[in-house]
């Protein structure tokens, strides 16, 4: 049986530059797919003028700064996580405009065209993106708090993509995990989580990695005991080589 992958692995065997170039910049259609639920969700959710704040949390952001390209706009403060010392060091290289950084600028170029803001002002949003990670920090949604030592005040909105199914090994972790999260969130902020439905690993390379199987119905149920109204939830089904998921699940939800 082939070794699945999980936790401290992260770490010590989660391929940054692979799981970035396969997972965000592959030309396969079911990438593009998977890039244009994320792009559209946002914009979905950003048509809300009301939709904005100072502070942004991201949990469990990985190597990838697609949401922060988005949220910046409307989060002039974005605070970054993972669990991962190798994901922070792959987003902070970026940030820092290191030579051996990720090369994002195809990628934001791309989210520009599709806002309709041209490929010309691409480079401002690549400077805005930057300005706007104001840390790049360690967390586990395992803890009640999960940005331990550090502590803030609740933030005016959280987004968590593809993050708390990959750590959580039951369903009763996911349900702690989500209410720790939301436990960072001020009253009347704004949560929003992408799930990946039905999967129980992913690959990266050739590595395979652990994902709880989880359902729409249950992630619902998870944000709503948690304390939050959900206000959208869209589904998209997704069939994709490099994963055994069945579909994409995007909720907006409001603390209570």
């Amino acid at each position: 049986m082939a070794t699945v992958y999980r936790g401290d692995a992260y770490n010590t065997d989660f391929e940054t530059k692979t799981y970035v170039e396969t997972s965000v910049f592959s030309d396969l259609e079911a990438i593009q797919i998977f890039n244009s639920f994320r792009f559209d969700m946002f914009q979905q959710t950003f048509s809300k003028s009301d939709f904005t704040g100072p502070r942004l949390l991201e949990i469990g952001g990985g190597p990838n700064i697609a949401n922060a390209i988005h949220a910046c706009t409307r989060f002039p403060e974005i605070i970054f996580t993972d669990y991962s010392e190798n994901c922070r060091q792959a987003v902070e290289k970026w940030v820092k405009n290191t030579p051996d950084a990720v090369d994002w600028s195809q990628f934001i170029k791309s989210v520009c065209d599709k806002e309709g803001n041209g490929r010309n002002k691409w480079e401002d949003r690549q400077t805005m993106v930057r300005q706007s990670i104001r840390e790049i920090i360690h967390c586990d949604i395992h803890k009640s708090n999960p940005l331990e030592p550090k502590v803030y005040e609740p933030f005016d909105a959280i987004v968590t993509s593809y993050c708390v199914e990959a750590a959580c090994p039951d369903k009763d972790s996911f349900k702690e995990a989500i209410k720790n999260i939301v436990n960072l969130l001020k009253p009347g902020g704004v949560l929003l989580t992408f799930t990946v439905l039905d999967e129980t690993f992913y690959l990266v390379g050739e590595k395979r990695f652990y994902c709880l199987k989880v359902d729409q119905t249950f992630v619902k149920t998870a944000v709503a005991e948690a304390g939050c109204r959900i206000v959208s939830a869209e589904v998209k089904s997704f069939d994709n080589t490099l994963a055994d998921l069945s579909g994409l699940l995007f909720l907006c939800a409001i603390k209570q």
